[in-house]
């Protein structure tokens, strides 16, 4: 029968106690995952590379603080989204939107609402014009917005995970998603009758 898969926890705690074997397996398993939300939130390569590689600097650094009983995945995500702020400070980003304002609960299916406003998958290659509008109108969420949404969405975390990922009450999660959405869905509809209108223009 064949042997399971350590989980991250238990990757961790060999970590902590000097297996060297464990690190590169913990490093192959966030490789793209990790990489592919850094990337969406710096929305260039060599900076999540960069801080792809100082995510895991200071998960090995500060191994030891890590507390037995918690979960790695949103620690290990707190850590890079932590780093991430530091770009947009360095960058003199400032805020444009508090996503922490309206309904706490968010409504129901968050999930369901995302599927319905039809965020089209990368990977196919008849959306690739609308996959590209999507990520466009995501690189022009307040990063706030952004966090909350990429963790959710295309990082499949569940609420509770990204509430500790962000040291935010789960309420808030829910409402930052909530209204991250309909951001979204007024920045991709203003893109499309951009682009609706440059089309007749040049028609």
């Amino acid at each position: 029968m064949p042997q399971s898969e350590p989980s991250d926890e238990s990757l961790l705690a060999r970590l902590r106690s000097g297996d060297d074997e464990a690190l590169p397996a913990l490093v192959n398993r966030y490789q793209r995952p990790l990489f592919g939300y850094l990337h969406r939130m710096l929305g260039c390569a060599a900076e999540a590379e960069d801080i792809f590689q100082e995510t895991f600097l200071r998960v090995v650094k500060h191994r030891a603080r890590f507390e037995t009983g918690r979960r790695v995945r949103p620690w290990v995500y707190a850590i890079a989204s932590n780093l991430v702020k530091n770009v947009y400070r360095s960058r003199g980003y400032r805020e444009r939107t508090s996503l922490d304002r309206g309904d706490q609960d968010g409504g129901p299916g968050l999930r369901a609402s995302i599927e319905a406003f039809s965020l089209a998958p990368e990977d196919e290659a008849s959306n690739a014009e609308r996959a590209e509008r999507v990520r466009e109108a995501i690189a022009r969420l307040s990063p706030t917005s952004r966090d909350a949404l990429v963790l959710f969405y295309y990082q499949g975390l569940p609420y509770e995970e990204i509430a500790e990922t962000l040291d935010v009450p789960l309420g808030t999660v829910k409402s930052r998603i909530h209204n991250a959405l309909s951001k979204l869905a007024g920045l991709i509809a203003e893109a499309c009758g951009n682009a609706a209108r440059s089309e007749a223009e040049h028609a």
